[in-house]
């Protein structure tokens, strides 16, 4: 017997939603994308998770007594109706209510009690905001007087310096230049009967006493201010101190200690001070 030859199937066409997405796709409108979106509470529509707080607040506020269901429905309502061409998670802002909920109560803004919720209020702090103002201002006024002394005491200072220059350039110019007085130094005295056992480092930086006796050490500012050197005159001042700082420190009654010696006489402003 002589064997037919086997014959091929065709091959099957292609489903019609196949050849027709192949041939000419379909296009689907941006409307129909736009309404088949679903926009959870996290998104921009919500303008952040701050925004929706502050809705839940002023709608508890504006009830004064309401309950966590009726917040939750009116505010899914008033979501909806702001943005009718989107879909929301309604269980999505229901948890988004409650955990608002807790937070305002957890401020002490809302009470809870069972179902009902009611406005307490927004915390006030008027009080505590006082006691610190006062608290800052009597700092703040600790800290300007602590300046002001020693602003007073760099004034000091300075006319010492100033007299102890003059003095030095006289004795240069003079017969006798060894009696000028060298800056930096310090003065240690006590009882003349006193044993003083005195050691001094190798390289002359560190000296050591040691008194059997009761002792003082002084700087070269309180020894210039014992020798009268701190002194000065209204006319040295205006010299070669600014004019600003001048009057600052003579409406502070600061230059008591430089002008011991000479009436204190209110100074002409030429301009309000920029230091008051």
């Amino acid at each position: 017997m002589s064997s037919s030859p086997s014959r091929k199937r065709p091959p099957s066409p292609l489903p019609p939603e196949t050849t027709r997405s192949e041939s000419a796709p379909t296009l689907t409108s941006p409307q129909s994308v736009k309404s088949s979106k679903t926009v959870r509470s996290g998104d921009k529509g919500y303008k952040g998770l701050r925004h929706f707080s502050l809705m839940v607040c002023k709608k508890v506020q504006e009830k004064g007594k309401t309950t966590y269901n009726q917040v939750a429905d009116e505010l899914v309502v008033a979501i909806k109706e702001e943005h009718a061409d989107q879909r929301y998670d309604e269980k999505n802002i229901r948890r988004r209510v409650y955990d608002a909920l807790n937070v305002l109560m957890a401020m002490d803004i809302i009470v809870k009690d069972r179902k009902d919720i009611t406005w307490k209020g927004l915390p006030t702090s008027t009080s505590q905001d006082s006691d610190s103002m006062r608290q800052e201002l009597a700092y703040r006024k600790q800290q300007i007087q602590k300046k002001r002394d020693a602003l007073a005491e760099l004034l000091v200072q300075q006319v010492c310096f100033r007299n102890l220059a003059q003095h030095n350039q006289k004795r240069v110019d003079s017969s006798k230049p060894d009696n000028k007085i060298p800056l930096p130094f310090i003065v240690v005295n006590t009882n003349s009967s006193a044993v003083i056992q005195c050691n001094m480092s190798k390289d002359l930086t560190d000296v050591m006493f040691d008194f059997n006796m009761p002792f003082e050490i002084n700087d070269d500012n309180t020894i210039l201010k014992r020798l009268g050197m701190h002194r000065s005159t209204m006319k040295e001042l205006k010299e070669w101190l600014p004019q600003e700082c001048l009057t600052y420190c003579n409406d502070h009654n600061m230059l008591n200690e430089v002008l011991a010696e000479e009436k204190m006489r209110p100074l002409k402003k030429q301009r309000s001070s920029i230091y008051d």
